[in-house]
């Protein structure tokens, strides 16, 4: 666990799943920007991150998994 993902559980107080292309960890990012409606700089880093990985969870989907969608 890097220390990014540390920081984000102790903000959230919630685990991100151990599948990172899973639906679950898809609804755990959405719940992150869920929570943040609006980008600052305490939370821009965050936000970025979080895009990201819903933006590789959904091209692997598209690849390997349709279940996502």
């Amino acid at each position: 666990m890097n220390l990014f993902t540390k920081a984000r559980n102790s903000l959230f107080g919630a685990s991100q799943p151990k599948n990172p292309h899973s639906l679950e960890n898809l609804k755990y990012l959405y719940g992150v920007l869920q929570r943040n409606p609006t980008i600052s700089d305490a939370n821009r880093d965050l936000l970025t991150e979080t895009l990201r990985s819903i933006s590789e969870i959904l091209i692997w989907g598209d690849q390997h998994d349709s279940s996502v969608f």
